[in-house]
């Protein structure tokens, strides 16, 4: 082939190359807009379904968030500070309410501080807790009782049920008396007042330990001088006492009206009264061939006992005509 023929045919062939080159620009254009537009569409249906997984997720999280508040919300928080929690807490599960016992118990021991500007002739009752957790009847009242005084009340309770301090104090005795109180514990409280907790089947203090209301003493039993269980409780101020009816309505579970201010010379008055009555009853005047065993079980006491209240040698005959006394 000629040069020229060459040129011709290339002239030729150009414009055929550059139009089939023009023909197929558009359509790979046409394809990379598609995908790029389908790139879009999947990215934003991604964001869409995330969008509807994320709302889920929070829907769910506060139904969850609900519950638990609504669970939260339903229980009781008792705070471990609390004088009282222990009390509490027993008292809501009988009624079977949940409850929480959030914190810490505070460690610092109770100081027995009289307040200022102290009312001398009236004793405060109104902060007393009931030492049982439940409405109880009364076994045996306070009063004279078998020629001597029974110088509290009889509770009847349940074996090895928690019996709880009734006042803010120190105790001040806990041993056991193997004639008359079985295991027993002595708590001094303020202004001159204590209490005492009796036929005990366990003691849970010590000597020297303080206590808040509430504070578990120990478990009722029926140690010592008693026929079944019971709680032999006592209120006393000073060397005088005061008869626990005074204070508590026992059956109902409940402190009576008016013990904010209970009268001292009330108190006084009924606890002389009550020494007048038993000297008549609390004599025995020993007549021929009676024995120390004859005079304890007309006294319904121990020989040991007797002998420790009027001071004689145990196993010692006795004189006609000696006065002796049950209790003092």
């Amino acid at each position: 082939m000629s040069f020229f023929r060459k040129i011709a045919l290339g002239s030729l062939l150009a414009p055929l190359v550059l139009s089939l080159a023009c023909l197929s620009t558009p359509a790979d254009a046409k394809a990379s807009s598609s995908s790029k537009k389908d790139d879009k569409t999947s990215v934003q249906e991604k964001k869409k379904s995330d969008k509807k997984k994320a709302s889920k997720k929070s829907k769910s999280s506060k139904k969850r968030k609900g519950k638990e508040k609504s669970k939260v919300s339903n229980k009781v928080t008792i705070d471990a500070s609390d004088p009282k929690a222990f009390t509490k807490a027993l008292l809501l599960e009988k009624k079977g309410i949940d409850f929480e016992v959030v914190g810490e118990k505070q460690q610092t021991q109770l100081k027995i501080v009289p307040p200022k500007n102290e009312d001398k002739s009236h004793l405060d009752f109104s902060k007393m807790l009931i030492p049982i957790t439940h409405e109880a009847l009364i076994g045996s009242k306070y009063g004279i009782r078998d020629h001597r005084l029974h110088r509290g009340v009889d509770v009847n309770v349940i074996k090895d049920e928690p019996v709880v301090a009734a006042l803010p104090g120190k105790v001040i005795m806990s041993k056991y008396n193997s004639g008359g109180y079985g295991h027993y514990v002595l708590i001094e409280h303020d202004h001159g007042i204590q209490t005492l907790y009796g036929h005990l089947s366990e003691r849970l203090l010590k000597i020297g330990d303080y206590v808040y209301p509430g504070d578990i003493v120990g478990l009722a039993g029926n140690t010592g001088k008693s026929s079944a269980a019971h709680l032999h409780f006592e209120i006393r101020y000073g060397d005088i006492n005061i008869d626990p009816e005074t204070i508590v309505d026992f059956p109902k579970w409940e402190l009576k009206k008016g013990v904010d201010r209970v009268s001292k010379k009330k108190i006084l008055n009924a606890h002389y009264n009550m020494q007048r009555k038993l000297q008549k009853e609390n004599a025995y005047i020993v007549k021929k061939g009676d024995s120390q065993g004859d005079v304890a079980k007309w006294f319904n006491i121990s020989i040991p006992a007797l002998c420790r209240l009027n001071n004689l040698k145990q196993g010692a005959p006795l004189k006609v005509g000696q006065k002796l006394i049950g209790s003092k």
